[in-house]
C-alpha cells in the first residue's frame, strides 16, 4: 500500500497506537477525489486512496506527525552529546529524511567515556570528518528488529565495515536478559532497543562504536599475548609482510569503463527483471586459523612449554612442519623435488630450502606449514564462514572447500550438526578437516580442529582471526581421508573476490524476490543484484560480451544454497578447477533448467568433453530419462505417501539416468521457505533438490587431477535461445574415481 499512498503525498505511520492521520481534508479536493473513484469506508479500518491526479494542493495532503531519527535524538536528553556529534557532522537535517535506516546512537554515558577514552575535553574537540564517520559507524542502510537477529549476525554500515551482532546468551545484563553486542565493545539497551521511527529503528547502545581501519598486521601486534609462538613464526617467514594486500587502486580508474547500474537484466521468468550493481571496489582479504601457544603446550607437551626459548619453540614448529609435508606425495604436489630453474648444480626447492635459514621462501617446510593456516578471503565472522541455507541437515553438514595460501591446497569449513555426526562435542560447531567415520575412510572419525573465536577483537580491515585447538596440515589424513568424498564446491566460493566484496551472502537472504530488486536503491533486505566486470576476478577469462550476473541470495531459489551464478549473453569463460589431491575424479556440474537456459559446449583443460549440455531439458526428458512425480512431488513411496515410486523403481531408474551422463538433485539440499528467520527444513514448505525435476546434475567428465598442476574448465554457448540463454552456475561436485562404483559415496542422493 506505502507505494501508492505516497504518491498521493498521504503518509501513514504506525506508532505504539496504532495508525495515525490527520482530521483536515479540503472539501474541494473531496469533490475531485469523488469524481474519479468510490471510497469505500470499512468500520474501524484505515481508508486507502488511491489517487487519480498528481497536482494536488499542498493543504490537501495528510499532515505527518511521525519522529524521525534527528527528532529522535533531539527529544530524549541522554543522547545530547552523539546529537551534537552529528550536528558537527552537518548529518543531522540526513537524519530527518526519509529511508529504512538503522541506527545505533550511544548514549551520554558512552560518549563521555569516549572522549576520556581518546583524550578529547569535549565533543568539540572531535574533528569533523571524524564526527562523520563516528555517525556512519552506527548507521546501517536497511531495517534490523533485534528479534531477527541470529546468535550471529553481520551487517555494514555506512562505511562499508562490518557491525558483528552476537546474541549468544553469553552476556547477561542486570535484569538477566541476554544481550546483543556489537563488535565486541557496544552492548544494545534491552530497555531502549526495537524503537520504530518514521525513517527506521534506533537500538541506543551502552558505547561508541568506533571503525577499526587498521591492517592485519597491526591487528595481529596488538592482539598476539595468547598466540606468540605463531605471530613469531609468521614473523620470521615474512608471511606477517603479505598480509597487507587490501584495496586495488587501479580497478577505481577502470571501473569506470562499466556503468554502475545495469538493468533490465532477465534473468530466470519473463517477469523476473533484476538491475545489478557494478562492486564498488576490488578489495582482498585473508582469515587466518591460529593455534594458540595453551593449545601447543596442551596438546604437543613433548614439543613444547612454556620455559623454552622463543627461538626453541620456533625450532619444535619448524620440525612439526617438516613431519607434515615430508615424504613423495607431498613433495610430488607441492613441487618439492623440481630443479631450481635458476640453480646451476641442479638442486631442488627441497634441496635449497628446506633449512631454518630459509623461512621466506614458499617452499620452506615452515612456510607451508603457516600459509595452510591462511585462507585467501575475509571471513569477519562466523555468520559468512560457511552458508547453511537450503542444507537439510538431517543429512549432510554445511561444508564449504576454500583455497588457502599454500599451492594446490584447499581447507574444508563444516558446521557440524549431532545429526550427522553424533560424536560432536557440541551440537552445532564449526570445525576444519572434519570428517563422520564411514567406509572410505576405514571406519575412523577424523575430528579435525575446532573453530572458537578469540576475546579480543579478531578483524580489521582485511584481515581476521580465528583460534583452532589443534594445527591444521594438507596432510596424508587430509588428502587420502577427509577428501576421499564427494566434494560439493558452491560457485559462490570458487572465487574469493566474491568474498572479500560483501557479494557472496549479501542481504537478508529471507527476503524474497520483489520489484526493489529492479531498482538502483539495493533490496529491502539489504544488499544489492551484482554484474562483475571482465578482468575483476583473479583467473577468471571471460569475453566481454557475457555478463556475469551474481544474483543475491534469497530462500525459495531453486538452486543449491539458495544462491546462484548466471552468465548471459553469448559467453565464452575460463576458470581454474577447485584443488584437490592429486588423482582422476568425476566431475559434474549441479544447475537448474529452465524454459530460457541456453546449450553449452563445456571443456576440461580446453578439450571439449561430451556432447553440449542443454539445459532447457528437465528431468523426465527423453535424453534424461528420470522418474518424477510431477514437478516437484514427493517420489519414493517409503518417505511420504505422496509418492508413487519404490525404491526399488528408483534405484533402477538411478541407473538408467547415469548411463545417460545424469544425476539427480541431492536430498540434503532443499528449496523453499520454513518460515523462520533462520535456515531450518519443514517438510511442509520444502522441496527437496532430488523431488525437482528441474534441478540436476550433469557429469563433464573423468578428470586426472595431475600434482602441482592447475586444471581449467571451460564454458561456451553454442546455442542463446530469443537473445538469453542463461546459463546457471550453482555448483560443481569432484568426486574421487574410487569411490563411485555402485552404492559408493560418490553416487549417494544426498
Amino acid at each position: 500500500l506505502n507505494k501508492p499512498l505516497a504518491a498521493l503525498g498521504i503518509h501513514l505511520f504506525n506508532s505504539a497506537n496504532g495508525f495515525k492521520t490527520s482530521k483536515k481534508m479540503n472539501k474541494d479536493w473531496l469533490k475531485t477525489f469523488k469524481s474519479c473513484c468510490v471510497v469505500l469506508f470499512l468500520a474501524a479500518q484505515i481508508n486507502v486512496f488511491t489517487g487519480c491526479q498528481d497536482d494536488l494542493p499542498a493543504d490537501s495532503y495528510y499532515t505527518f506527525t511521525g519522529e524521525m531519527m534527528s527528532d529522535f535524538l533531539k527529544n530524549r536528553e541522554d543522547f545530547s552529546l552523539f546529537r551534537r556529534i552529528v550536528e558537527r557532522a552537518g548529518k543531522l537535517d540526513f537524519l530527518g529524511t526519509r529511508g529504512a535506516r538503522t541506527l545505533f546512537p550511544p548514549i551520554n554515558s558512552g560518549v563521555e567515556a569516549f572522549l576520556k577514552e581518546k583524550g578529547y575535553a569535549s565533543v568539540e574537540d572531535i574533528p569533523v570528518s571524524y564526527c562523520d564517520t563516528l555517525l556512519k559507524s552506527c548507521l546501517v542502510e536497511r531495517i534490523i528488529y533485534t528479534y531477527d537477529l541470529g546468535k550471529t549476525q553481520q551487517e555494514n554500515n555506512q562505511l562499508d565495515l562490518p557491525l558483528i551482532i552476537q546474541t549468544d546468551g553469553d552476556t547477561l545484563d542486570a535484569n538477566h536478559m541476554v544481550l546483543s553486542i556489537i563488535n565486541r565493545r557496544a552492548a544494545i539497551i534491552n530497555e531502549l532497543k526495537n524503537d520504530s521511527v518514521e525513517n527506521g529503528v534506533v537500538h541506543p547502545v551502552d558505547k561508541v562504536l568506533i571503525p577499526n581501519t587498521s591492517l592485519g598486521a597491526t591487528l595481529l601486534d596488538e592482539n598476539h599475548s595468547q598466540f606468540s609462538i605463531f605471530y613469531e613464526a609468521l614473523r620470521r617467514t615474512g608471511l606477517l609482510d603479505s598480509l597487507t594486500r587490501y584495496q586495488d587502486e587501479s580497478y577505481e580508474i577502470w571501473k569506470e569503463d562499466y556503468p554502475r547500474f545495469k538493468p533490465n537484466i532477465v534473468c530466470g521468468h519473463d517477469t523476473d527483471i533484476f538491475t545489478a550493481k557494478r562492486p564498488d571496489h576490488r578489495y582482498s582479504g585473508f582469515t587466518l586459523l591460529i593455534v594458540p601457544d595453551e593449545v601447543l603446550y596442551e596438546k604437543y607437551s613433548d614439543r613444547f612449554n612454556e620455559d623454552m626459548t622463543m627461538g626453541e619453540k620456533i625450532d619444535a614448529l619448524y620440525r612439526l612442519a617438516e613431519e607434515k609435508y615430508d615424504g613423495h606425495a607431498a613433495a610430488e604436489i607441492f613441487g618439492l623435488n623440481k630443479p631450481v630453474p635458476e640453480n646451476p648444480e641442479g638442486k631442488t626447492y627441497k634441496q635449497l630450502f628446506w633449512n631454518k635459514h630459509s623461512l621466506t621462501d614458499r617452499h620452506n617446510p615452515l612456510n607451508m606449514f603457516l600459509s595452510y593456516h591462511i585462507l585467501d578471503r575475509l571471513f569477519e565472522s562466523t555468520a559468512k564462514l560457511v552458508n547453511c541455507w537450503g542444507v537439510h541437515t538431517q543429512y549432510a553438514n554445511p561444508t564449504e572447500w576454500i583455497s588457502t595460501l599454500l599451492d594446490f591446497s584447499t581447507i574444508k569449513l563444516e558446521k557440524v550438526y549431532s545429526t550427522v555426526d553424533p560424536a560432536v562435542e557440541s551440537p552445532t560447531d564449526f570445525y576444519i578437516n572434519h570428517s563422520v567415520a564411514s567406509i572410505y575412510n576405514s571406519g575412523q572419525r577424523v575430528r579435525g580442529a575446532h573453530l572458537s573465536l578469540p576475546d579480543a577483537d579478531n578483524f580489521s580491515l582485511n584481515v581476521a582471526y580465528y583460534y583452532v585447538d589443534d594445527v591444521l596440515a594438507y596432510d596424508e589424513t587430509m588428502r587420502n581421508n577427509v577428501m576421499n568424498t564427494r566434494m560439493r564446491i558452491d560457485f559462490y566460493t570458487v572465487w574469493p573476490e566474491l568474498t572479500n566484496n560483501k557479494i557472496r551472502l549479501c542481504g537478508n537472504v529471507t527476503q524474497p524476490y520483489g520489484s526493489y530488486d529492479n531498482t538502483e536503491n539495493g533490496t529491502e533486505g539489504g544488499g544489492y543484484n551484482y554484474y562483475i566486470p571482465s578482468n575483476y576476478i583473479k583467473g577468471l577469462k571471460m569475453n566481454e560480451n557475457a555478463i556475469f550476473f551474481a544474483q543475491r541470495p534469497k530462500i525459495g531459489m531453486t538452486s543449491a544454497f539458495d544462491d546462484c551464478v548466471s552468465i548471459l549473453g553469448t559467453y565464452d569463460l575460463t576458470f581454474q578447477l577447485p584443488n584437490v589431491p592429486p588423482g582422476t575424479y568425476e566431475l559434474r556440474l549441479g544447475y537448474g533448467s529452465m524454459p530460457d537456459r541456453g546449450i553449452v559446449q563445456m571443456y576440461v583443460d580446453n578439450v571439449p568433453q561430451g556432447l553440449p549440455l542443454d539445459m532447457r531439458e528437465e528431468g523426465d526428458s527423453p535424453i534424461i530419462g528420470g522418474l518424477y512425480n510431477g514437478w516437484n512431488g514427493w517420489r519414493n513411496s517409503e518417505e511420504n505417501a505422496n509418492g508413487i515410486y519404490t525404491s526399488e523403481e528408483l534405484e533402477e531408474n538411478a541407473r538408467v539416468m547415469k548411463n545417460n551422463g545424469y544425476y539427480c538433485g541431492p536430498k540434503s539440499l532443499y528449496s523453499g521457505n520454513d518460515g523462520t528467520s533462520g535456515p531450518q527444513y519443514s517438510a511442509a514448505k520444502c522441496t527437496l533438490l532430488y523431488n525437482l525435476r528441474a534441478t540436476l546434475r550433469r557429469k563433464i567428465c573423468n578428470v586426472n587431477i595431475k600434482a602441482n598442476t592447475p586444471h581449467t574448465m571451460r564454458i561456451r554457448s553454442v546455442f542463446t535461445p530469443t537473445g538469453r540463454g542463461v546459463f546457471h552456475l550453482d555448483y560443481i561436485e569432484l568426486v574421487p574415481l574410487g569411490i563411485c562404483g555402485p552404492g559408493g559415496l560418490g553416487e549417494d542422493q544426498y
